[in-house]
């Protein structure tokens, strides 16, 4: 996959903390925080297509933006990034495939149990690469969920339990 910086890259900014009661804590400078904010929004509203998610690496200072490749979202960010240090990275799906996916799977959950397979969770990936499930029947799942749904878009099955709901005691 590609990557490549925008404009803000080239000034090596150093990370901030705030104190906290076990020591100081890496944040987020406002104004990264700030266009990372913008970048979500517009990719949600005007860049479905491309728009797949975000990371933040506090450290380094910078904002990871996964976007299927659009000339036009990436003259957005490049805008953005004058400033702040954005890279972006290529994303095989755009978000809102994802989530079409995800719905999916989250209005079959009956199904999936009438089926022997308990799903707990299931997430979008924020880089774009597919949807994660979790189960204790990953076998099943690995093999049912792809015949279900198309191998169009990944399918991601970990072991874990279903969470359980905390309990007032």
């Amino acid at each position: 996959m590609a990557e490549w910086r925008t404009g803000g890259c080239g000034v090596r900014r150093a990370p901030e903390r705030v104190q906290a009661v076990t020591g100081a804590l890496l944040v987020t400078p406002a104004d990264l925080a700030a266009v990372l904010a913008r970048v979500e929004s517009a990719g949600r509203a005007d860049f479905p297509d491309s728009y797949a998610g975000l990371e933040v690496d506090q450290a380094a200072v910078l904002g990871i933006v996964h976007r299927v490749p659009s000339a036009d979202f990436d003259a957005f960010l490049r805008a953005e990034g004058a400033e702040v240090c954005l890279v972006v990275r290529d994303a095989r799906h755009d978000l809102r495939t994802l989530l079409t996916l995800q719905e999916r799977i989250v209005a079959d959950l009956g199904h999936w149990h009438a089926a022997g397979i308990d799903i707990g969770v299931v997430s979008c990936r924020h880089d774009g690469s597919g949807v994660e499930v979790s189960t204790r029947q990953v076998a099943e799942a690995e093999d049912q969920l792809p015949r279900r749904y198309g191998p169009e878009v990944p399918i991601f099955v970990r072991d874990e339990a279903p969470p359980r709901p905390l309990v007032a005691r």
